[in-house]
């Protein structure tokens, strides 16, 4: 009977246990949904070293989960995606790592350029094709890999500044 008793009392204190792990994941904190692209930012910051600046695009909601991407704003960027329920449980952060586009620059503009472009794009995309304008001006398409965006965007040779963006689909 003592035997018994120790099985039950064990049992007993496991399915407490499981209860009480399955009552702190139904009370994870939900994130208010005007609060979800900071909480990426601020996820994120731990996440990456030395982020640095952080460009954060708007949350989009898809397929009942909330998305928020984001990069660094440096030369090759490190691109992020936090996922959120549909409750706005945070699920998790997507670190895609360093994005080196030092092999676009075979294509006629100087890597700053290129890389200010594929920033602002925001997602990993490919340059179609460089037109050099008037000095020190170049026109560079770009197209996102994950969709049939397609997007032209001039710049200086030192990357500091778009002077024009055009979204081409």
């Amino acid at each position: 009977m003592k035997r018994n008793l120790t099985r039950t009392g064990a049992t007993a204190l496991l399915l407490a246990s499981c209860g009480f792990l399955f009552a702190q994941e139904s009370e994870a904190k939900i994130v208010d949904e005007g609060k979800l692209a900071q909480y990426c930012r601020e996820e994120a910051i731990v996440r990456i070293k030395n982020a640095g600046e952080l460009i954060i695009l708007p949350v989009e909601k898809n397929h009942g989960k909330f998305h928020v991407y984001g990069q660094t704003d440096e030369g090759s960027p490190v691109l992020f995606e936090c996922t959120f329920d549909a409750n706005r449980k945070f699920l998790g952060i997507k670190v895609t790592g360093d994005h080196d586009h030092g092999d676009h620059a075979a294509k006629g503009a100087p890597k700053a350029a290129i890389n200010k472009c594929l920033q602002i794009v925001g997602v990993p995309a490919n340059v179609e094709k460089v037109s050099p304008l008037r000095p020190p001006f170049y026109e560079i398409i770009i197209k996102e890999k994950a969709s049939p965006r397609r997007v032209a965007c001039t710049v200086p040779a030192d990357g500091s500044e778009i002077e024009d963006w055009v979204e081409m689909n």
